[in-house]
């Protein structure tokens, strides 16, 4: 991911989380893990949602997830 994409990568992460903080949401950590790992380019926002319905479809919960991800640094 170039440089400029991380930016507006980041800028709409930014824009996100200002829009649900407006009705009290705040991102989790597990959020700002996913997060950091889309604007590092290590898995795409597509990819992570994926992954995530499929590993909670499959184990009932979200307990676990980020371990079993080898984008997660």
């Amino acid at each position: 991911m170039t440089p400029e994409k991380q930016a507006e990568m980041k800028e709409a992460i930014r824009q996100v989380d200002a829009i649900f903080a407006l009705e009290g949401f705040y991102p989790t950590e597990q959020i700002r893990i996913i997060d950091a790992a889309l604007v590092a380019g290590r898995v795409t926002a597509t990819q992570a949602v994926e992954e995530l319905a499929a590993y909670v479809r499959e184990h009932k919960t979200m307990k676990g997830f980020l371990e079993s991800r080898p984008w997660v640094v």
